[in-house]
């Protein structure tokens, strides 16, 4: 990592910046022709509720810092949902996101992982490994795509076997 990224775990001090760097990335997750409703979502991007997902032994928030601002988060809920995934637009497609998720993989295992990701940001989560679990949805004024990254399991050790190691072997 650059000198200057610093990725480290959120405290309570950094409500205020997490309010203000989801905020006004979060209003694409809107559904346009029912949004007005979303007043739930919206209520829990402010400061005041990012101090309590902080204090909630059941959330975990890891930010990076770029020459001391804010560039992005993660907030992983339950140890396998991703409840926030978001990068500030000024440091989009600098693998800030893919930095975020492998340190979260790190701290919480590689299991079974789920998120509600917006539309735009489906193939982020593909590269990933998320898949699609079911159309877009809209639920209480947010859009989103559920999707699930499936625990790696035996089978992909023995596809790279068969697929690597067997043919060196001579054998099919």
């Amino acid at each position: 990592m650059d000198q200057d990224i610093l990725l480290r775990d959120a405290n309570a001090a950094d409500a205020a910046a997490l309010s203000a760097l989801v905020t006004p990335l979060a209003r694409h997750l809107l559904d346009a022709d029912t949004g007005a409703s979303a007043h739930a979502f919206l209520a829990s991007l402010t400061p005041a509720s990012f101090a309590e997902r902080l204090a909630d032994p059941d959330f975990a928030h890891y930010v990076i810092e770029e020459a001391g601002l804010l560039a992005g988060m993660i907030a992983m809920r339950g140890g396998s949902h991703i409840h926030h995934l978001f990068v500030s637009r000024g440091t989009r497609r600098r693998g800030i996101a893919r930095q975020l998720w492998e340190h979260a993989l790190r701290i919480h295992g590689r299991r079974e992982y789920t998120v509600n990701s917006s539309e735009i940001a489906v193939p982020v989560y593909e590269r990933f490994g998320f898949v699609s679990k079911a159309a877009p949805q809209t639920v209480k004024g947010v859009r989103f795509v559920l999707m699930e990254r499936p625990r790696l399991v035996q089978r992909v050790v023995q596809k790279q076997y068969l697929n690597d190691v067997l043919p060196v072997l001579g054998k099919s």
